[in-house]
Order: structure tokens, then C-alpha cells, then sequence
């Protein structure tokens, strides 16, 4: 009998003659722990790093073949205004404020949660130079506002919410500069018209809630960005991405599909290759797209209406309309699509030629605002810095003058309705 053994045989006899211990019982597992309970463990650990390596070798293959897709797919040169347009970044546009850390402090309040009708909202953030409440909207600074003289609610896309500007330049901000009344800012990024229009009605159903004196919306680019992505008019942004993420749960098929069409390589592919789309008729769409936008204008003011507030709308500029363009702005509208300037353009136009027929008093189009304006305006075809909003502020003011104020209505409470600014 060979040592291990006979310290096995010495234990097992003490154990059969002395009552248990303790101190035996962890004696006797540390001598008999059976070595095939750990074999499931391992071997369990090696599938698992197996899977792993897999899943990140599947990832890394579909983010190259994404990447190689994007190259060779791109938009072509010759669909751009300019070929040679020498474009520079947006951090460094002089039109923004250059405001240390801005802009990594708006890619991080970029954030967005689910919310209803709208699609969409942010998330809270807290940073130096931008603010986002907790329901989700920009904060405005309103130093001049009088608990007696009512509130001006404005809506739009990411051009009211303030894309390139701190809290203090957003155009709620610089309008409230010029104001008496408490100025609350709705806006949102890719916002189109008919969002603006459900983000207005969603805020009058919070109960208990004060009406404002009058609602701005400034709209009209996302409105044709939308259909120069969709061919159609009338359709929020990225739509195509909304109905491929509805059908995504019914088969593992359509949820394969849904996430590959995330990717901007594959759906460049989709579009280019496989000629999905038949592009509709500038002209055509353009006409689509302003009647579209009054049909929006007259069931909103329908609604405001009845609910007592005053309206105003808007059709906001963009860098096609600027009469004295910056070589900053020049490379903006060199490097966008021909077919998006062609129907931002058309579009105005069309807008102009409807409105000429039916004169509207509280639709404003503001395609020349900045023609005497040689200095730098825009940071992108859209997106104003401070310059540009103070200058659209200064041109909103007198028309708020016009309309009637009431002195009896106070600034309300929002803490308990989620699809109002907290203010």
C-alpha cells in the first residue's frame, strides 16, 4: 500500500470510529473532490470564448464590408454642385461661436429616447454650454420674463433647438432677449412639420396647463430633406428606417434585415445597386412637398384656434438662399447634392407661387433674410450660429408686436407634464 493510500485508509477508519467533525467533514471533501465537476465549467468557458471570438470575427468582417460598401457606393462627385468644393469641418465654420467644448458636448446630449407621435426626444444632459431638461428640451434663458405677460412657445426641427450655439444663442434664447414673455423652446432635431404640429397639440393635452399667447414654428427644411430621402412628400425623416424596425420582430429574417439596413455601406448599396427608388421629378416633388406644408399650416391653426392661441409660421432659409455666400458657405453648397439644393430651391419657389395665389398673413417666408448679410452665417445648408439667430429673433420680434398679449395668464408649471419644457 503505497502512502496516499494508506493516509486514505487512516482517515476513513478514523471517521467510522469518532463521531463527525467539522473540521473532518472539510478534511475528507478537500481528499475526495471529484476533478469532472470542474470539466463542465471548462469546457463550458471554452464554448463561450469560442462564441465570443466568433461573434467579434462576424462583427469586424461586417464593419470592413460596411466600410468597403461606403467607399465604393458613395454619392459621386458629379452629383454634387462642385466637385472641387474644399469644405471645412463644422467645428471650425466660422459661423458658430467656437465655443470651447461645444461640440462635444452636443455629440453627448445626442441621446434620444422613445416618445409618442413624435418619435423621439432627448434624453436629460448638464453641461457648460447646453442644457437639456428632464422631459427632454433645450433649456432657454429668459431674463426678461414677466410672470404677467404669458409665454411664446417655439417649435421646428434642430435649427430652433439650437444645433451650433449655446443655451444663451439659441433662437429662443436670442428672441427671448427682445421680449417681456417667457420663451419656451420645442424644437428638435429632424423635426418635420407635422411633428412640430403633433408636439404642439401632445403639449395642450397636459391637464391643467396654461396656454401660451402665441406658437411659433419655423419649418421647411427637414421638410424637403425628408422627401429628397424618400422620394415623398409628407413623410418624417428616415421613415424607411421606421418601417423596416416595425416589421423587424415578426420573422428573425426582417430583424437581420432591419439592423443591416443600419448600416450606411449596405443601405448605400440597397439605394445605388439595386436601384430601389425611382427618383421623382424635382419640380413635382417640390409642388408636393409646399402644399404639403400648408395642409399642415391650416390644420394646426384650425387647432390653435380652438384652443385660443395665436400662430405664426415660418419657412426657415437655408444656405441655397444666401445672396452673398462666404467661401466657408460656398464649400457648404459645393459639396451638397445637386438634387438636394435643386429642391430646396424648387420648393421655395413653389411655396412663394402657392401663397401668392392665397395670401396667408402669419406665414412668413424667409428665404431672403441674410441677402445683405456677407458675413458668415450658416455652420451647414441649414443650422444658423448666434449671428444668424439674433438676426432671425430681430425679424420675428415685430411680428409678435402685431398679435394681441394677455396679461391675465401666468407662466404654468410643467414638472408633471412630460411633453412641455420644464421652465
Amino acid at each position: 500500500m503505497n502512502a496516499a493510500a494508506a493516509r486514505v485508509f487512516r482517515l476513513t477508519e478514523r471517521r467510522s470510529n469518532s463521531a463527525p467533525t467539522p473540521v473532518n467533514d472539510v478534511l475528507a471533501r478537500q481528499e475526495f473532490v471529484d476533478p469532472s465537476r470542474f470539466r463542465v465549467f471548462k469546457r463550458a468557458g471554452y464554448f463561450l470564448a469560442v462564441f465570443w471570438l466568433c461573434a467579434g470575427l462576424a462583427l469586424l468582417g461586417l464593419g470592413l464590408v460596411d466600410a468597403v460598401l461606403r467607399i465604393v457606393f458613395k454619392p459621386e462627385k458629379s452629383l454634387r454642385v462642385d466637385a472641387n468644393a474644399a469644405t471645412v469641418p463644422r467645428e471650425n465654420m466660422a459661423a458658430n461661436g467656437r465655443e470651447r467644448g461645444y461640440w462635444q458636448e452636443h455629440d453627448a446630449a445626442r441621446e434620444v429616447r422613445w416618445q409618442p407621435y413624435v418619435y423621439f426626444r432627448r434624453k436629460p444632459y448638464a453641461g457648460k454650454l447646453i442644457h437639456v431638461d428632464a422631459n427632454g428640451f433645450r433649456v432657454t434663458l429668459s431674463p426678461n420674463a414677466s410672470q404677467n405677460q404669458g409665454s411664446v412657445w417655439l417649435f421646428g426641427g434642430s435649427t430652433v433647438w439650437g444645433t451650433g450655439v449655446s443655451d444663451a444663442h439659441t433662437l429662443a434664447s436670442e428672441l427671448a432677449q427682445l421680449r417681456s414673455q417667457q420663451v419656451l423652446n420645442f424644437g428638435e432635431t429632424g423635426y418635420v412639420s407635422g411633428q412640430s404640429q403633433l408636439a404642439f397639440m401632445a403639449s395642450l393635452r397636459c391637464p391643467d396647463a396654461v396656454r401660451p399667447d402665441v406658437a411659433i414654428f419655423v419649418d421647411g427644411v427637414n421638410d424637403v430633406y425628408a422627401a429628397l430621402q424618400s422620394g415623398v412628400a409628407g413623410q418624417p425623416q428616415n421613415e424607411s428606417n421606421r418601417q423596416a424596425e416595425f416589421n423587424a420582430t415578426r420573422s428573425a429574417s426582417s430583424f437581420g434585415a432591419a439592423m443591416l439596413d443600419r448600416l450606411e455601406g449596405v443601405r448605400l448599396f440597397r439605394e445605388r445597386a439595386l436601384g430601389i427608388k425611382p427618383l421623382a421629378d424635382v419640380e413635382i416633388l417640390a409642388s408636393q412637398v409646399a402644399r404639403n406644408y400648408l395642409a399642415v399650416i391650416a390644420q394646426t391653426r384650425a387647432i390653435a384656434a380652438a384652443q385660443g392661441v395665436h400662430v405664426f409660421f415660418v419657412w426657415q432659409p437655408s444656405v441655397f438662399d444666401k445672396a452673398q455666400p462666404t467661401d466657408e458657405e460656398r464649400g457648404v453648397i459645393g459639396s451638397s447634392l445637386v438634387r438636394h439644393r435643386d429642391l430646396q430651391l424648387a420648393t421655395t419657389r413653389a411655396l412663394k407661387l402657392l401663397l401668392r395665389n392665397e395670401p396667408a398673413a402669419d406665414v412668413l417666408v424667409l428665404d431672403t433674410l441674410f441677402d445683405a448679410a456677407s458675413g458668415p452665417i450658416f455652420i451647414d445648408f441649414a443650422h444658423t450660429g448666434a449671428v444668424g439667430n439674433a438676426l432671425l429673433a430681430q425679424r420675428l420680434a415685430p411680428e409678435l408686436e402685431k398679435l394681441p398679449t394677455s396679461t391675465a395668464r401666468a407662466i404654468g408649471d410643467a414638472q408633471s407634464c412630460r411633453d412641455r419644457p420644464i421652465q
